[in-house]
């Protein structure tokens, strides 16, 4: 049997068996040198393993979600949902809408859609249902908003492609602005929407002038993090990985000043929590390092770019293509994994059809968001579940129509190029 056929058939099987996707690529990997009759590749192979972990991008990444840790435990994020209540929350249907606004809020601060789901979910999803809104919806919300995160700046997604391309981290992060906002409107849109034909509920009482100052004041220092990260880096003071480092440091000034104080015992939970993550995303990235030196040793990357080839004449022909394949792909494998494995496969195909590099990284990212939605292997979906205890029959039919909308900004950001381009290109990134 072909070693590559061989393994493509064991990353199938172990990966529909439930196997964690590091092993899954390790164990594909280790496969095929067996079949190819080459151990002495598993010496390389995890060189590999090391060089893929060994990377100054990466390092934004534990700080990111130390970041967002920080800021859930210290009572930043009820501080955000305080401000869009205060903003949109006697609208009719107020609090879908500050569900919306507080996870657009929320994504400039964690860059993470399961972070979100976890910190604001177990807020507004209770909330939501005290004041009248079906559980299925609150939850339905909440995952559909929530995949903002990866796209408006910072973004831990953005910061995986820049390490797997070389492009710059500042430009993709600037890239997926517009993309996260859109999300987000369409996310209003379909509240609107549905909002015609339910009676949903909203805030009849007035917060008084004094109580509204004192969540604005509350409010206003959490929310400089993204404004600090990206006037930072815009004006080359730090680079984005120093950026992180910068908006953790600023995240516990602020919570120990004017929020909860973090006890020592919390301190260490959270540091646990942060290094767990960390290495999950870093086992991934070493795996998925092996597996895509399998690939190259085969000439897959060169295979498909040959395919691919001859449509290149029609940009238009080959961004459909690669939207389908990361589409496709991402309805069965996480975010992560997905773009170490595809980017570098996918990335020289979109070089040769004339796709500027920083919009190929923001479709990527943005396909990749829609998978979180869609099953079989939605994470949004199952973490969302998890904290909202909803049915996920129920879940799925609710966030349909955000899917439908997220579908058709993907159409526009594809189709016309600038709203991923403008601010790059306004703050001097391409």
């Amino acid at each position: 049997m072909n070693p590559l056929v061989a393994a493509l058939i064991v990353f199938a099987v172990l990966m529909f068996l439930g196997m964690p996707i590091v092993f899954v690529m390790a164990f594909s990997s280790l496969s095929y040198c067996i079949a190819a009759g080459k151990l002495m590749f598993l010496m390389v192979v995890i060189e590999k393993m090391f060089r893929g972990m060994d990377s100054f991008v990466l390092l934004a990444i534990p700080m990111f979600i130390m970041c967002g840790e920080v800021m859930n435990r210290g009572g930043i994020t009820r501080a955000i949902v305080r401000f869009s209540d205060l903003l949109i929350g006697r609208v009719r249907g107020g609090l879908a809408y500050v569900n919306t606004l507080a996870s657009t809020f929320f994504a400039g601060i964690t860059g993470s859609a399961l972070s979100d789901i976890a910190s604001l979910g177990s807020i507004l999803i209770p909330s939501m249902e005290e004041q009248g809104f079906d559980k299925d919806f609150s939850c339905a919300v909440t995952a559909a908003t929530a995949i903002q995160g990866p796209l408006i700046p910072p973004s831990i997604p953005a910061v995986l492609v820049a390490s797997a391309t070389g492009l710059s981290t500042g430009a993709l992060f600037w890239g997926g602005a517009v993309p996260g906002v859109l999300i987000g409107l369409g996310a209003a849109a379909v509240i609107f929407v549905k909002g015609r034909f339910r009676a949903f509920p909203k805030r009849t009482e007035k917060i008084p002038l004094k109580e509204a100052v004192r969540v604005i004041v509350s409010s206003l220092l959490p929310l400089m993090t993204v404004v600090i990260i990206l006037i930072g880096m815009n004006s080359g003071i730090f680079t984005p990985t120093e950026a992180a480092a910068v908006a953790l440091a600023y995240a516990l000034l602020i919570t120990t000043l004017l929020y909860n104080r973090i006890s020592l015992k919390e301190f260490y939970g959270m540091c646990q929590n942060v290094l767990i993550q960390t290495a999950v995303i870093y086992l991934i990235i070493a795996g998925a390092t092996t597996f895509s030196y399998v690939l190259a040793i085969e000439n897959v990357p060169a295979r498909l770019s040959a395919l691919l080839g001859a449509f290149s004449h029609s940009t238009a022909l080959v961004l459909l293509l690669i939207n389908v394949i990361l589409l496709v792909w991402g309805m069965f494998m996480d975010t992560a994994p997905s773009i170490l494995v595809l980017v570098p496969i996918l990335y020289p195909v979109a070089a040769v059809a004339g796709i500027n590099p920083v919009h190929f990284g923001v479709i990527v990212v943005t396909n990749l968001m829609i998978g979180m939605l869609t099953p079989p292997f939605g994470m949004a979906l199952y973490t969302t579940q998890s904290v909202g205890k909803c049915a996920m029959v129920n879940l799925i039919r609710e966030v349909l129509p955000f899917l439908i909308v997220d579908l058709v900004i993907l159409v526009c950001i594809s189709v016309f190029p600038e709203l991923v381009l403008g601010l790059p290109r306004m703050f001097g990134f391409i």
